[in-house]
């Protein structure tokens, strides 16, 4: 009896159990958030149910977990959007697609209609995938949580592109796919701007704050409506536009400093001293310069702690008058100081086969002051559903203050180690400005349903001043002995540049589409004219030490006398004018057939080209013109294997002109060699063959797969030549012979819940074969100079390039996390003429690091580390001089020898967010 209590007790337990397991039971509710219209995925959107709240991730889902049975409302809202109640019950485990309805608004007079969000990764995958050619793009949102403050940060991590590097080892110009910066052109909204640059007509693109753009794309294929003289790629950055619904406001202060300051310090002059003018601009070509007319303080330095970086952006945008005008506003101001250390050590063969000595070695200590301004405003004005004209203006600046003090010590005999012998010092004081303004206005016009106008004129003009810039060099050392080599003071060399380049064009696009049964086509004809003036004022004087060898006691305390007393009068070629008139037409269809969509078309440009220098009348070269004509077509077949990927076929034909500054027989002495112009250079024409394979899957992940072919005729590229007095060599354009590129490129992008990762890869190669010098010894143990050909990748491109990056982002915390790599292979740095004797830059990586933490509503602090392990930048030649023995910084077992090396060092940033939109 006691026994059978005892089981009806426990059995009648367990089922209390079971019973009270039974109403706490708890499921959980999945699924994700997207544009009602454009099926977009939306991150960061907020859902609440039954008291819990969470927040899409970087793949649009979301998850509630252990939510009790029952039933509830689901409430989702996102900015920009309407909110949206659902009633669920809770049964089961739930997943769920919700879409939210933008809030478009119908006008009385005009529809604006949802377009998603214009700065999210989403959208610039949906563009890549409808675009007419082969296209990256890298969007508003991606930008703002990378580590990159400039444009050309941007562009390093987009498949295929890698930067050019000066001196110190920062990038400013892009090189798509191997091709040298020559090979592209920057778009801004899809017009082309000239360039600061005061001998070419690339545009440096560290010129441009990476906060102001909406997206920046890069085509790597022309259709005919597309200007033709781009190999390589086009830039196009596209500025924020006025928001469709209510006030767009963002906004951001940040502060940061350089590493290698904070461990040596900065030197310092004052740029409040410098003459803007130069005695010949002062008083006119008649006029005789002086010593008092030379001021020395900007080449008196300061060595100061670290000076902090600063950095502050706003762009606030709106609807005004029933929403037919919109108004966009971007304004960013960036102050940034850094320090470079490094050595360039050059290189000279001797007439012996196979053998070259190193005579000097440079250590150089940089200290730079970067300060770029910028502001954009775009107004659009809806003048009914069928008319709208805009107006859109941008102004960029960079003022760069840059100390270089070297040591330059001498390598051959009778010197017996490094740290004695001969010693040059050497100062360098430069400051340079250059802006850039834009302006443009625009119409669209939709004549009838089937046939549409649209037009732009456009207004540019760059400038560039680079005031009294010299160098000081006094010269010294220790014998052998150890007793002191006399410090003498040595000639002081006085530059003035400025130079302007100006654009008007006029752009006119007609469309006309219809159908042919199922088939709808578009035909669309125009045309475009440019006339560009670039003007380049040089003065040049050189300081002579009075009174024989003086003694170097500081900037101060010597006496000079003016030895080019005229300036202007002895520039020469280097004053000169140049303009361009180009005229372009071009004709087009596209028609989709099925799954096939077809775009063929020729295009037309008419060039004229010349310059007119201030050489004498008795000299070749004084001035040139140059006409030429060049018919581009080309052709696009993009199929639609699925909803979700592509199939591109591309061809195009294309060209690159020389700079405005090549044919001009100029002379001039750079950083490390002497430059000069050629008169005989010639344009080079390209044909392009284009495929890619191209998947979009849900939640932003993509993969794309291309591969690509460029045969170049007559290329330009930079190499030396001779100038017929004995060994003495120049720097110059040329036209070396045919070249050929190919290469294949990878574009990953794949997200996990919370996690994600973005990547990209390419192969480039090309091949150019060039004419070479090479010293040997004949039978008879004479010395004597062959030529042989030497055939080598085309200058600047890498046969491997690759990005990577792993992204974090927890919307319920509000944090962003991004790690990036980025590679950059091996490649020409510098043409020599002598055989095997080119300078290749070594394989470099650079990491960045970027975090964002939201800490209360529109607020989110930021952090950016650049050049997390201190990479440096490093060029080097394949084989050893036959004194290597007492080179400095050489690692004698790698075989090579290390000619430059820059430390780029580490930046930090840290700052405060306000984003009315989040």
């Amino acid at each position: 009896m006691i026994a059978r209590f005892k089981t009806l007790c426990c059995i009648s337990a367990l089922g209390l159990s079971v019973s009270a397991f039974a109403q706490e039971a708890t499921y959980s509710i999945k699924g994700e958030v997207a544009d009602a219209e454009t099926h977009e995925i939306l991150i960061g959107a907020s859902l609440e149910v039954n008291d819990l709240k969470t927040a899409t991730a970087l793949d649009g889902g979301f998850l509630f977990k252990n939510v009790p049975a029952g039933t509830y409302t689901l409430h989702a809202s996102y900015i920009g959007y309407g909110r949206k109640d659902t009633t669920i019950t809770v049964d089961r485990n739930l997943n769920l697609s919700l879409l939210l309805a933008n809030n478009s608004s119908v006008l009385s007079e005009i529809t604006v209609t949802a377009t998603g969000n214009r700065e999210s990764d989403a959208y610039a995958r949906r563009l890549e995938k409808v675009a007419p050619g082969v296209i990256n793009t890298v969007s508003a949102n991606a930008i703002q949580q990378s580590p990159d403050v400039t444009i050309a940060n941007v562009l390093q991590r987009v498949s295929g592109v890698s930067l050019e590097r000066d001196n110190s080892g920062k990038g400013s110009h892009a090189i798509i796919r191997g091709m040298d910066k020559r090979y592209n052109y920057t778009l801004v909204n899809g017009i082309k701007i000239p360039s600061p640059d005061n001998k070419n007509r690339y545009v440096p693109m560290d010129i441009f704050p990476s906060d102001l753009v909406e997206r920046v794309e890069v085509h790597k294929t022309l259709t005919p409506d597309m200007e033709g003289d781009a190999v390589g790629g086009v830039v196009n950055m596209v500025m924020k536009n006025a928001p469709a619904n209510g006030v767009y406001l963002k906004a951001s202060v940040a502060t940061g400093v350089s590493q290698n300051l904070m461990d040596d310090g900065y030197d310092r002059f004052p740029i409040g001293a410098i003459h803007k003018k130069s005695p010949y601009q002062q008083n006119g070509a008649d006029y005789n310069a002086v010593p008092e007319d030379f001021t020395r303080d900007n080449y008196n330095y300061e060595h100061k702690s670290a000076p902090a970086n600063s950095y502050a952006t706003l762009a606030i945008g709106n609807r005004f008058f029933d929403k037919k005008l919109g108004v966009m506003l971007g304004l960013s101001h960036q102050s940034e100081y850094n320090g470079y250390s490094g050595f360039f050590i050059p290189a000279e063969p001797l007439n012996t086969e196979g053998s070259f000595l190193v005579k000097h070695a440079n250590v150089r200590n940089y200290s730079t002051r970067q300060q770029r301004t910028a502001g954009s405003l775009k107004l659009d004005y809806a003048i009914n559903p069928k008319n709208k004209i805009s107006l859109y203006g941008l102004y960029a600046s960079l003022a760069d203050a840059q100390t270089r003090l070297t040591e330059d010590t001498v390598l051959t005999a009778p010197r017996n180690g490094f740290g004695n012998g001969q010693i040059w010092y050497m100062g360098r004081s430069r400051y340079q400005q250059q802006n850039l303004l834009n302006t443009t206005l625009q119409g669209e016009h939709q004549i009838s349903d089937a046939f549409s106008v649209d037009w732009s004129g456009v207004y540019s003009k760059a400038n560039n001043k680079m005031p009294d810039f010299g160098e000081w060099e006094h010269d010294g050392g220790i014998n052998a002995d150890g007793s002191p080599i006399l410090d003498v003071i040595q000639n002081f060399s006085r530059e003035w540049w400025r130079n302007t380049d100006r654009d008007y064009a006029g752009y006119l696009n007609l469309h006309y589409s219809n159908r042919i049964g199922n088939a709808p086509y578009t035909v669309s004809a125009g045309g475009m004219y440019r006339d560009k003036q670039r003007d380049n004022h040089f003065e040049s004087y050189t300081l002579r030490p009075t009174g024989g060898n003086q003694v170097w006691d500081g900037i101060e305390n010597f006496g000079w006398s003016v030895a080019t007393p005229k300036g202007g009068a002895n520039a020469g070629a280097n004053n000169y004018s140049a303009y361009e008139k180009i005229t372009a037409g071009y004709a087009m269809a596209k028609v989709s057939i099925q799954k096939l969509e077809v775009i063929a078309g020729v295009r037309v440009e008419q060039t004229q080209q010349g310059y007119f220098t201030q050489l004498a009348e008795t000299i070749g070269g004084k001035f040139a013109d140059y006409d030429y004509t060049d018919v581009l077509p080309s052709a696009s077949f993009k199929y639609l294997l699925n909803d979700r990927s592509n199939l591109r076929l591309v061809y195009f034909s294309s060209i690159n002109r020389p700079g405005f500054f090549e044919p001009v027989p100029f002379s001039v002495q750079g950083d490390d060699f002497k430059e000069t112009g050629n008169p005989n250079i010639k344009h080079a024409t390209a044909n392009n063959f284009d495929a890619r394979y191209e998947l979009f899957l849900p939640k932003n992940a993509q993969l794309l797969v291309g591969a690509f072919y460029k045969n170049i005729k007559d290329p330009i590229e930079y190499g030396f030549a001779f100038t017929g007095q004995q060994n003495d060599v120049t720097y110059q354009p040329g036209n070396y012979g045919d070249a050929s590129n190919y290469g294949l490129e990878l574009v990953f992008e794949k997200y996990f819940g919370e996690f994600g990762i973005r990547g990209n890869y390419t192969y480039t190669n090309s091949s150019i074969t060039t004419a070479k010098r090479q010293p040997y010894r004949d039978e008879n143990t004479q010395a004597q100079v062959r030529v042989v050909d030497e055939k080598r990748p085309l200058q600047g491109q890498s046969a491997h390039l690759a990005n990577a990056a792993l992204l974090y982002k927890n919307t319920k915390t509000g944090t962003d996390v991004q790690f990036n790599w980025q590679f950059t292979g091996s490649r020409i740095a510098l043409v020599s003429p002598y055989y095997n004797m080119d300078h290749w830059m070594k394989d470099m990586h650079t990491f960045d690091l970027s975090a964002e933490q939201k800490v209360a509503k529109n607020f989110h602090v930021f952090a950016k580390l650049q050049n997390l392990f201190n990479s440096k930048y490093e060029v080097y030649l394949k084989k050893q001089p036959g004194n290597i023995n007492v080179m400095p910084f050489q690692d004698i077992a790698s075989g090579a020898t290390l000619v430059q090396r820059n430390n780029m060092g580490r930046m930090y940033q840290v700052g405060v967010r306000f984003d009315l939109n989040k």
